[in-house]
């Protein structure tokens, strides 16, 4: 005859963590680089700011510059799809009420109604026009 295994779990008591010691506290001290601020003359002082600020314009003139070039890449990507797009509409028409509403319903939910949905409109009707572009 087979019997099933009892299990006991601890008691409350048996299973609570021991309180933390208390961790001393620490006074504060003089760390070098306390000390190296007060040995160096205003002047020092200056020039350690100007060199820090001419790093950091130096780092943001690199990220502005990456991002001016990624911005120059969707451009492209943008102007290209436009002409692909206009072509594709001159083919084989467009309902463009069709398309202004979707526009506006887009807008209003994403937004909540807070954007004007007019400039894409305007985009649209750009690309949908049959006029050559500028």
């Amino acid at each position: 005859m087979a019997t099933a295994k009892k299990t006991v779990s601890p008691s409350p008591e048996a299973t609570k963590m021991p309180k933390p010691s208390r961790a001393k506290k620490l006074s504060r001290t003089k760390t070098p680089a306390d000390t190296s601020l007060q040995e160096k003359s205003s002047e020092e002082l200056v020039i350690e700011n100007f060199s820090a600020l001419t790093q950091t314009v130096n780092m943001l003139t690199e990220t502005l510059e990456m991002l001016v070039e990624k911005i120059e890449g969707m451009a492209y990507h943008v102007i290209a799809m436009e002409e692909v797009l206009a072509e594709v509409v001159a083919a084989n028409g467009l309902n463009l009420a069709r398309v202004n509403a979707r526009i506006r319903a887009k807008i209003i939910s994403g937004t909540d109604g807070a954007c004007d949905f007019s400039r894409a409109i305007d985009v649209a009707a750009s690309i949908a026009s049959p006029l050559p572009r500028r």
